[in-house]
């Protein structure tokens, strides 16, 4: 049995899906990381206890995660485009 080929190009169906769920999820995505650094910034300010900040800095890391994954997704489809 061969493995499937690697190079082959991604069918356009699936580089409008990636496309899509980029921008479907990056928009909501940038609110919540908008949200917990402000929420960080008048945590800090008002000098909130240390399990509100943790809580909040464990919401921005996640959310920058997600983004770096997002990221990852579009330059796939971005290299695939160009070959």
């Amino acid at each position: 049995m061969n493995a499937p080929d690697t190079t082959d190009p991604l069918p356009e169906e699936a580089r409008e899906a990636l496309s899509k769920v980029y921008h479907d999820l990056n928009n909501p995505l940038s609110i919540i990381s908008g949200n917990a650094q402000f929420l960080l910034e008048i945590g800090r300010e008002a000098d909130l206890d240390d399990a509100f900040l943790t809580s909040v800095e464990d919401i921005r890391e996640a959310a920058d995660r997600m983004a770096d994954a997002l990221r990852h997704l579009t330059e796939l489809k971005e290299a695939d485009g160009q070959e």
